[in-house]
C-alpha cells in the first residue's frame, strides 16, 4: 500500500481480492460520476467499511450523505457481504497539481489489495461531440471494453488512435475530473494496471462516460447507472433496480434554488 494513502477499516478487516472496484471521475462536470456512485451505493445496499485518507485529496467532513449515520468524509470505501463489489466514493477533488499523483496512487493501491478490475463512472464535456455522436440517441460512451456501448471517438477518422483507447481519452475525455488521468496512468507501460483486459498484471480499467454540460439532464445519471448495473451483472454482481440517493434530490433542488440556498453535497 502507498506510504501516503491510509485505509482505515470501520469494523472487520478488509478483503478486496477478486473485487470489481467502482470509482467516480471525481471533480468532473456536474459531479456526474459522484452522483452515479451514490446511486450504486444505495441501489446495492452497500455499507461503509473503510475511511480513506491521502495527502493528494482535499479533506472534507459533512453530515451523512445518505441522511442518517456517521459523518461523511472525503473518501470512503463501501461493500456488501457476499458480493465481490467495492465502491470507493470520492467527495472532494485532488489537491492542485496532484491529479496524476492521486490517479497513480489509487491504481497502485487497487493492485496491492488484489482488485480484479476497475470501473470508472465519469462525465465528458458535450462540446467534444462529433457529427457521428450527434446522430446517436445514447449520450453514453465507453473506454476500454464495455460491451453494448459505443466507444468514445467512434466515427472520427482523423482521431489518430483507436476509439475507446487511452489516446481517445487524451484527445476527447474533457471535463471528466479524475477519470482521464486514471485511464492514462493505467495505459502507461510501467503501470501495474492495464487499461483494459487482458491485463498485464491487474487490475483492468474500464470507463463509462456521459456527454453533459453544467446543467445536468437528469435522464443521464439514470442511463449511466443502468449501464453500470448491466456491466456489473456481466461480472457476476446481480442486477438491482435503481434506488435514487439523497444526493440526487439535493442536486435537483440546487438547480432551481437561489445560490444562497444551495444544499447539494458538491
Amino acid at each position: 500500500m502507498s506510504a501516503v494513502m491510509k485505509v482505515t477499516p470501520t469494523s472487520a478487516p478488509l478483503d478486496l481480492r477478486g473485487h470489481l472496484l467502482v470509482l467516480p471521475g471525481a471533480g468532473g462536470i456536474a459531479n456526474l460520476g459522484e452522483l452515479c456512485v451514490d446511486a450504486l451505493i444505495t441501489t446495492y445496499g452497500l455499507q461503509r467499511v473503510a475511511i480513506v485518507e491521502t495527502r493528494h485529496l482535499l479533506p472534507v467532513a459533512m453530515v451523512c450523505a445518505f441522511g442518517e449515520g456517521p459523518i461523511t468524509t472525503a473518501a470512503e470505501l463501501y461493500q456488501a457481504p457476499g458480493v465481490t463489489l467495492s465502491v470507493l466514493q470520492l467527495r472532494s477533488g485532488p489537491v492542485e497539481g496532484k491529479r496524476w499523483a492521486l490517479a497513480k496512487e489509487l491504481l497502485h493501491w487497487a493492485h496491492s489489495v488484489g482488485v480484479d478490475q476497475v470501473l470508472l463512472l465519469a462525465s465528458c464535456s458535450a462540446h467534444v461531440k462529433s457529427d457521428a455522436d450527434l446522430r446517436e440517441a445514447s449520450p453514453l460512451r465507453q473506454l476500454g471494453s464495455v460491451s453494448g456501448l459505443l466507444p468514445l471517438g467512434h466515427g472520427e477518422p482523423d482521431l489518430g488512435c483507436a476509439p475507446g483507447s487511452a489516446g481517445a481519452a487524451r484527445h476527447l475525455l474533457r471535463g471528466s475530473g479524475l477519470a482521464r488521468p486514471l485511464l492514462e496512468a493505467a495505459a502507461e507501460p510501467q503501470s501495474p494496471s492495464s487499461f483494459s483486459p487482458p491485463s498485464r498484471v491487474a487490475p483492468g480499467v474500464n470507463c463509462i462516460c456521459g456527454f453533459t454540460n453544467e446543467i445536468l439532464d437528469w435522464r443521464l445519471p439514470e442511463q449511466l447507472v443502468e449501464a453500470a448495473c448491466q456491466y456489473l451483472a456481466q461480472c457476476a454482481v446481480p442486477q438491482q433496480p435503481l434506488k435514487r440517493p439523497l444526493s440526487w434530490q439535493l442536486a435537483q433542488q440546487a438547480q432551481i434554488a437561489s445560490p444562497f440556498d444551495n444544499a447539494q453535497l458538491w
